[in-house]
């Protein structure tokens, strides 16, 4: 074999090899969140703030389903990832006060008496503790009009991660919050809120104790 047919060879050998390398590289390593969409479950949440949760991962699954209309509207979302972690939440449109909302999760949870993480803008709230956030926000729903309502309604999303998570602490309850209150945009389109309500880009960052 003459140097020119060896270095041939050779060299596609070497391309051959580079290319099956790059391939298991991608089956092992990137079939999981980074190949999430941008916007998984229905456009709902941004895959960044999913990856802020779910720790890293070969395999990830998402979805989103809707479910009713007006007073009942309820907006859910999944990410399921190898090794049994799950990330999911749901937004529903009901007839809950602010005050109502914010005494029921108080003593919500694994720790009822565990203090809550809190944050407010612009009549949107969140809070989160333990493995949970919810985030609670006005919202008129169908059916109902909006210049004579005699009650509270509201717009409710919980969200909760299951299994293994990236962070602990304070950073899990901003992300998990964060995912909420993505979430509660979403289904606030979805579910056709009928107040006008102004969505900050992102609500207050919790603070360290």
């Amino acid at each position: 074999m003459t140097k020119n047919k060896k270095s041939l060879v050779l060299g596609t050998a070497i391309l051959a090899l580079t290319i099956g390398v790059w391939f298991a590289y991608q089956q092992l390593f990137t079939k999981g969140l980074d190949h999430l969409p941008a916007k998984p479950c229905n456009e709902g949440v941004r895959r960044e703030t999913v990856i802020r949760v779910l720790p890293d991962t070969k395999s990830a699954e998402e979805g989103a389903n809707t479910t009713g209309s007006g007073n009942g509207f309820m907006f859910g979302c999944h990410i399921y990832i190898a090794g049994g972690s799950i990330l999911s939440g749901e937004a529903q449109i009901g007839d809950s006060s602010q005050k109502a909302w914010e005494a029921y999760y108080k003593s919500y949870g694994r720790k009822p008496n565990e203090a809550a993480e809190r944050a407010s803008s612009n009549g949107i709230y969140a809070l989160s503790k333990g493995n949970f956030a919810s985030v609670y926000i006005p919202c008129v729903p169908r059916g109902i009009k909006a210049y004579d309502v005699s009650q509270d309604y509201s717009l409710i999303t919980e969200v909760r991660v299951i299994g293994e998570s990236r962070s602990t602490g304070l950073e899990l309850h901003q992300a998990l919050s964060d995912f909420a209150y993505e979430m509660t945009q979403r289904a606030y389109t979805l579910g056709k809120c009928q107040n006008s309500q102004e969505f900050p880009e992102k609500l207050p960052r919790f603070e360290e104790r």
